[in-house]
């Protein structure tokens, strides 16, 4: 799974608690894992576990759940058999057939599903008349169960189409066409259909579905038979598995059979079942004009979007078969699976998801204006990370969600390391290392809060599994990869891999199993794969490193020595780093040291010292994980003379470390705005460009006192307009132009920024008028005018505006900004109306819909109306966390979020709401810590412009001088 953004451990399961279940069998095959796991607490040791029976709460699948449910099955002997009937509309229903070898019937065994309906449930052939359901679990008794013979569970269903993403979504759009898909990672498999809902019950499954007749149909499988819905065929299909009952109360819900037709497709390969998939709605397809030998490709999206498409699709094919190819190269292990289908679908909530042979892609992928190139590498990345997956996860898979960084960290280190592999002819690309280094940021950032965990730590259930899909398991986790193919090499590293995955092909592994396979190609005297799996992975904490050296020392064994300390001091451990240290010279040149940092506080690196180096980079070229300070000189040095460092990725290092003052509040966000004002005129990367736009929207965005921003934010824009202007004069600086260009909006938070954006908008802009204001420009302008109280008198020209552009645009992007736009301008009472729309548990409408209203509703712009819900937001918090999914809650606590400068009293209330969260509610509790970590960050970077910056200093003397 890829995520788009941008913005967890208790103790090992007890050995002993196996024996008091009485579940013979599961000590063997458990013993190996639990022993080699030795992770730090995700969530405190006074978070309790879950009750005695595992299976009675309602909220999640504890890791102990697990454990025994799959010591009471025979592994290979399950598989699934799900028979959908999908509807127009809102709702749909199904029948489930599970069968599985038992081990033993001395507890009963649970099947998970959160739905709307149980309708029926047969045991081994018996009717349960009075069904035990939970709400998540079903009760299958053990009296039941079989150990002689093969059992069978029948289960008909009822359930609605999910709005939040997660399970089987369902979305309509303009042109009335619906479409469907599923999303089953990380637990919501069970919000599909029921099952048993872990990834090491590994099963096959085939699929049928009955739907209307212009539907196509999607799985993991091409379809073995698809036509006219013919009840016989139906039954004939369906009776040896199905008992006659259900299967007639089941198709007695067809109305107008002659409306729709009946899909039957090939069984899957043994998967998991947060792996199964399935896509159906009026989707147009373009299929792939290959060689003989090549995997079948198909690109599926909404008819809405297939002219913007047809200029991506040959790009799309040739980064999937490059990929494919580089990676059974690379491990030296086939493509595994029948197809590959590429199918973009709207409202996601991941970038993609890599269902074997029916890979989801976030359709906001499908651009329809012409993008800078760092978009399109973006793109590539999320294609080529799918890809690893059908490796990394999709063939051989993680036991339990401890172990997730076995998919994602490795598939988003090892999906740069194939872009740098492959050449892409169809569109140029942008400098992979700068841009894997621009995604370590995330990691760098989560890893140096007090909610940092692991990157193996233990994941006690399933919603704990939600919350670590974060900048740890993607971004430290890929970097720490990346580390360890710089200490192996790529050919050992790579033939570990393919080691491992013939070895475990089909099958599920842990951590040490991987660890094992590496420790065979691994020959560094210095230290074991051991330890260095213990600093790495098992422990969280990240480490930062500073030199400290004389820079007159001419002498031919200069000493430089190097502090590595804690970033975090709650997290103390220190590392083993393989880096390379970059010494500049004056006139631009870079000697290199290789050298490996011990896990200790000093390490000293002898150098020659009569070169006469001025400036000194620690972890040159970027190959460890770890925060790298710069010393004085070198700072002083870089800041003059950042043009004469040739390397991009080298420039990229430096750029990162000044930031990290920044957000460490060392620098004021003004210093830094007007470092990069002096220093990107001459910057000839557009890769380091966009990354310091992105830096500029954090520092005034986030780290600046909001009464200082209008003046910050006017520094900014008026710098992008100034170039934008220049290089529109050149005419291969498109790439450049579309940067500046769709930058400008998000820095005019004055008014006089907004009335230039606006005259461009009605072409009234003498200097912007051979630029072209996109749809997408002029849509951001919209919500900038309408988001401004200097137009609240002018309501007319909001109208006009809006308008204009909805007669232009009837996309579904229209609805998402027009509903943005009526929020902003929200009276009173339509703000009461807005806000119990937010907190209605019965509220049925998209998620992705309603944050757009959250967005407009809770807006920097218009502050006044937004304090008087701050302490409603605090009011109802745990309730919507108790009564909404979990993607609802955290779109309402990221949405509505308090927006203020007092932040002792945000402090003071997040740390109350903290005290009296339920401990079932760990999204929540995570969410606030969070919180808490960022506003304290903030408090330091407020005082340190208040301190430093001159826009605070020369307002302050004005105050006193008034005085």
């Amino acid at each position: 799974m890829q995520i788009l953004k941008k913005f967890t451990d208790s103790k090992s399961a007890q050995i002993g608690l196996v024996v008091a279940l009485g579940l013979s069998g599961v000590i063997f095959g458990y013993h190996r894992y639990e022993k080699q796991r030795q992770s730090r607490i995700i969530l405190n040791e006074n978070n309790p576990l879950a009750s005695q029976n595992e299976f009675g709460q309602n909220r999640f699948l504890t890791e102990k759940g697990a454990l025994q449910r799959w010591g009471q099955l025979i592994q290979g002997s399950i598989s699934y058999k799900v028979d959908l009937l999908l509807k127009k509309g809102e709702s749909y229903s199904g029948l489930v057939t599970l069968e599985f070898d038992l081990k033993n019937s001395l507890n009963d065994l649970y099947v998970d599903y959160r739905g709307q309906k149980v309708v029926s449930l047969y045991v081994n052939g018996n009717k349960i008349n009075n069904l035990e359901w939970n709400g998540l679990f079903i009760r299958i008794p053990r009296e039941l169960l079989s150990t002689a013979q093969k059992n069978r569970v029948n289960i008909q269903f009822d359930q609605n189409y999910a709005k939040d993403g997660c399970g089987l979504h369902g979305f309509i759009d303009k042109d009335g066409k619906q479409y469907l898909y599923s999303q089953c990672e990380s637990y919501f498999t069970n919000r599909f259909f029921p099952c048993m809902d872990q990834p090491d019950l590994k099963a096959k499954l085939r699929f049928t579905a009955v739907c209307p007749k212009e539907w196509v149909v999607i799985s993991n499988e091409n379809a073995d038979q698809n036509g006219l819905y013919n009840t016989n065929q139906v039954v004939n299909t369906i009776k040896g598995y199905q008992p006659e009952e259900i299967v007639q109360n089941q198709l007695q819900n067809l109305e107008n059979a002659d409306q729709y037709n009946f899909w039957v497709f090939n069984e899957t390969k043994v998967l998991p079942t947060y792996l199964y998939a399935m896509v159906a709605g009026e989707y147009w397809s373009v299929q792939f004009q290959g060689e003989q030998d090549d995997v079948p490709q198909t690109i599926y999206c909404r008819e809405s979007l297939k002219d913007h498409m047809m200029g991506l699709k040959d790009f799309i094919f040739e980064v999937t078969k490059k990929s494919m190819k580089f990676y059974e190269s690379f491990f030296g292990v086939k493509y595994q699976f029948n197809k590959y289908d590429s199918v973009f679908v709207n409202e996601y909530n991941w970038g993609a998801m890599e269902n074997p042979g029916c890979v989801t892609f976030n359709d906001m992928y499908v651009f329809k204006e012409k993008k800078p190139a760092t978009s399109y590498t973006s793109f590539a990345n999320t294609i080529t990370h799918e890809m690893a997956h059908h490796w990394f996860g999709d063939y051989v898979t993680m036991k339990w969600w401890n172990d997730l960084w076995l998919n994602e960290s490795y598939a988003d280190f090892i999906s740069h390391f194939c872009q740098e592999n492959i050449q892409i002819e169809s569109i140029k690309l942008s400098n992979i290392p700068v841009m894997f280094n621009q995604r370590k940021g995330w990691g760098y950032r989560e890893d140096q809060m007090i909610t940092t965990h692991p990157i193996a730590g233990q994941v006690i259930n399933t919603e704990v599994a939600e919350n670590i899909f974060d900048g740890i398991t993607y971004s430290k986790g890929a970097s720490v990869m990346k580390q360890l193919m710089c200490i192996m090499g790529a050919d050992k590293f790579g033939q570990a891999c393919g080691a491992y995955f013939k070895e475990f092909g089909w099958k599920n592994a842990v951590l040490q199993d991987l660890i094992d396979h590496l420790q065979k190609k691994f020959d560094n005297p210095d230290f074991t794969l051991s330890q260095w799996k213990q600093q790495w992975i098992e422990t969280a904490g990240m480490n930062e490193i500073e030199p400290e050296w004389n820079q007159i020392d001419r002498s031919h064994e200069a000493k430089l020595t190097i502090f590595q300390r804690p970033a975090l001091s709650q997290f103390p451990t220190l590392r083993i780093h393989k880096i390379k240290i970059g010494l500049f010279c004056d006139d631009g040149t870079i000697d290199c040291i290789d050298t490996v940092i011990k896990a200790t506080e000093e390490n000293v690196v002898i150098y020659n010292g009569s070169k006469g180096y001025r400036a000194i980079l620690l972890n040159y070229e970027d190959q460890s994980f770890v925060k790298v300070l710069l010393d004085k000189e070198s700072t002083k040095y870089f800041s003059q003379n950042l043009q004469s460092v040739k390397d991009i990725l080298t420039r990229t290092l430096i750029y990162r470390a000044l930031f990290d003052s920044v957000r460490d509040g060392k620098i004021s966000s003004e210093e830094y705005v007007d470092f990069l004002l002096a220093q990107l005129p001459r910057e000839n990367s557009d890769d380091i460009l966009n990354s310091q736009l992105v830096y500029l929207q954090a520092a005034i965005g986030t780290m600046t006192p909001r009464r200082f921003k209008k003046n910050l934010g006017k520094r900014v824009f008026v710098f992008l307009l100034e170039q934008l202007i220049k290089v529109s004069k050149i005419p291969e600086s498109e790439n450049r132009l579309i940067l500046l260009r769709n930058n400008l909006s998000l820095f005019a938070y004055d008014n006089s920024c907004i009335d230039d954006l606006l005259n461009w908008f009605q072409g009234q802009n003498q200097e912007l008028q051979q630029i072209e204001c996109t749809k997408d420009n002029k849509w951001a302008i919209v919500k900038l005018v309408h988001a401004s109280k200097k137009y609240d008198n002018n309501p007319e020209l909001r109208q006009q505006l809006l308008q204009q552009m909805l007669q232009v645009d009837n996309s579904d992007a229209a609805t998402r900004a027009q509903l943005k736009c009526q929020a902003l301008i929200a009276n009173e009472q339509e703000r009461v109306v807005l806000w119990q729309k937010f907190i209605d548990p019965n509220n049925k409408e998209s998620t992705k819909l309603i944050a757009e209203s959250m967005g407009g509703f809770n807006n920097e712009r218009r502050y006044s109306l937004v304090e008087p819900y701050q302490d409603k937001f605090f009011e109802v918090l745990i309730q919507i966390f108790q009564t909404k999914s979990n993607d609802f809650s955290k779109t309402f606590y990221d949405y509505l979020f308090p927006i203020t400068d007092d932040l002792a009293s945000l402090c003071n209330k997040l740390e109350k709401l903290r005290t009296s969260i339920p401990q079932d509610l760990i999204t929540l509790k995570i969410s606030v810590d969070k919180s808490l970590d960022s506003v304290r960050r903030q408090v330091k970077q407020f005082e340190c412009f208040c301190l430093q910056a001159k826009l605070a200093t020369t307002q302050q003397q004005i105050i006193e001088n008034e005085e």
